[in-house]
């Protein structure tokens, strides 16, 4: 066991624990766009599902890229999945 590998190790622990502290402050709404973005829907489909305008799921899934951090669509998704379980079912209208 060497000391540069745990502090690595520390360094990755601390990084999930701070995507999940994120993923757990986005609001109700932006975790029910994400949730439809995981599954694959289009913003159209997830603005229906939501009963809200696909220009309103875009400015959620805006709103949500910024507080992760993140500037593509498969970063964003790569988070999500990491914490799936913090991704509710969506609230359908």
């Amino acid at each position: 066991m060497n000391v540069a590998g745990d502090m690595t190790g520390a360094a990755a622990h601390r990084e999930r624990g701070r995507q999940g502290n994120l993923v757990a402050a986005l609001s109700a709404r932006e975790r029910d766009v994400l949730s439809g973005i995981v599954r694959g829907l289009t913003n159209k489909r997830i603005g229906i599902e939501l009963g809200i305008s696909f220009r309103t799921v875009e400015i959620h899934r805006a709103r949500l890229m910024r507080k992760l951090g993140v500037t593509t669509l498969a970063a964003l998704v790569a988070i999500a999945l990491k914490e799936g379980d913090a991704l509710p079912e969506p609230r359908v209208r």
